[in-house]
């Protein structure tokens, strides 16, 4: 029998669209029964995208802060994960450990820290900068940030308690200097009930993958083929055991958008719909973006361009790396079909209910995927037709097992 996959849902801001066409970005009640329905539908945790600017062409969603969100979330549910994205680029280290601990006792053990650097220029200019720093320097920053927020952590001994001696607890200072940070320490905090809020990371370079192997539990990854997703849990699995130990491993969730149809035919019709319901679109600008292309010069319906590529340049390299892949396996694809199913961006799936359960958990027994990060939108239809079909086949929980995060998260088998 399969081991359970893992879910998470991104709860990208903005992206769900209510019928008079406007966008519910600032309502918090449209977060709460999204996450409510995941907690229904028994997925592992609700995780909050960010951003801290807005891109030139004004395209792409505005957001709430994710650390004012996740508490409300955290009183209107009892078990799925709380996971807030947070900037290593521009915070500090003090702040974040103490924002996300918080978020974490309030939960009563259900927080996590998505790790990412900012690379966005807009970001730059709102933090006083003319560009944001290199890869290089990004990455090095980031990996201080994340040691000294463990640190932090960690710096009360004392297990999660109501009745404190304060004059007898066990906490210290953890004295760090370093190339970015000084900070003294401890933090103000007992520690976690789960032992450290669960950590993530997102980001596909090199520098990205070292990130994830010294800290993250689990990645949120850009899987858009089967073999490549597979080549990179191995080798991100690979050097976390280098750096953590033979016994130490990090989940990897691709993200996924589904399109459900009832029959073949449906699902061939809302297929070609998608097709044809992307020029000039805002679909169009960010794929053209993403790879620094003149969106006025692409011809949908001919062969994806020969520009598409990882370069110095871009932005992401995830999202780079798994658009050139798509194109290098499937050399057939217009452009117009490249980019509905996910090049440039998360992998897009169209199929009947039996047909996507069977590739999801196809993907997991093969070994290209530990479970799925799904994209808001579309929750519905994954709760509707998705999850039924996985407690039939065994491979999902019908109920949570633990009181945290990391209970939940843990490496349960079916």
């Amino acid at each position: 029998m399969s081991k359970y996959l893992r879910f998470t849902v991104n709860l990208i801001p903005g992206a769900l669209q209510r019928e008079d066409g406007s966008h519910p970005f600032i309502d918090i009640e449209d977060f709460v029964r999204s996450a409510q329905l995941a907690e229904r539908a028994r997925l592992d945790a609700v995780f909050f995208a960010d951003s801290q600017g807005i891109p030139p062409d004004g395209r792409g969603f505005s957001y709430l802060d994710p650390l004012v969100v996740l508490p409300a979330l955290a009183r209107e549910t009892e078990h799925v994960g709380l996971v807030a994205t947070a900037s290593t680029t521009y915070g500090t280290p003090y702040a974040l450990a103490r924002s996300i601990l918080s978020l974490d006792h309030i939960s009563h053990g259900r927080a996590g820290w998505n790790i990412i650097t900012t690379m966005e220029p807009s970001v730059a200019r709102n933090f006083g900068l003319s560009s944001p720093p290199s890869r290089e320097d990004r990455y090095r920053r980031a990996g201080e940030f994340a040691e000294v927020v463990d640190k932090l952590w960690q710096s009360w001994q004392d297990d999660v308690d109501q009745t404190w001696d304060l004059d007898a607890l066990n906490r210290a200072a953890i004295d760090h200097r370093g190339e970015f940070f000084s900070v003294a320490g401890p933090l103000q905090l007992p520690r976690s009930r789960q032992g450290r809020p669960v950590v993530f990371q997102a980001g596909g370079s090199d520098q990205g993958i070292d990130t994830a192997a010294r800290f993250a539990d689990a990645v949120f990854s850009v899987g858009l083929e089967e073999e490549t997703s597979r080549d990179y849990r191995e080798r991100l699995n690979k050097e976390v055991r280098n750096r953590r130990g033979e016994s130490a491993s990090a989940l990897v969730l691709p993200g996924i958008f589904l399109t459900v149809g009832s029959t073949t035919d449906e699902v061939a019709r809302l297929l070609h719909e998608a097709e044809q319901a992307i020029d000039g679109t805002a679909v169009l600008h960010r794929f053209a973006s993403r790879f620094d292309l003149d969106p006025d010069t692409l011809d949908l319906d001919g062969p994806v361009p020969a520009e598409v590529a990882v370069t110095d340049s871009s932005r992401s390299i995830g999202f780079a790396q798994g658009g050139v892949e798509l194109a290098r396996r499937n050399a057939d694809l217009t452009l117009r079909r490249f980019i509905v199913l996910g090049g440039g961006g998360h992998r897009r799936i169209f199929g009947t209910p039996q047909s996507i359960a069977d590739e999801l958990i196809g993907w997991v027994d093969r070994g290209a995927a530990d479970g799925f990060t799904v994209f808001v939108e579309s929750l519905p239809q994954f709760a509707e037709h998705i999850v039924p079909i996985l407690w039939e086949r065994g491979v999902h929980r019908r109920e949570y097992t633990g009181t945290t995060l990391r209970d939940n998260f843990a490496q349960h088998q079916g």
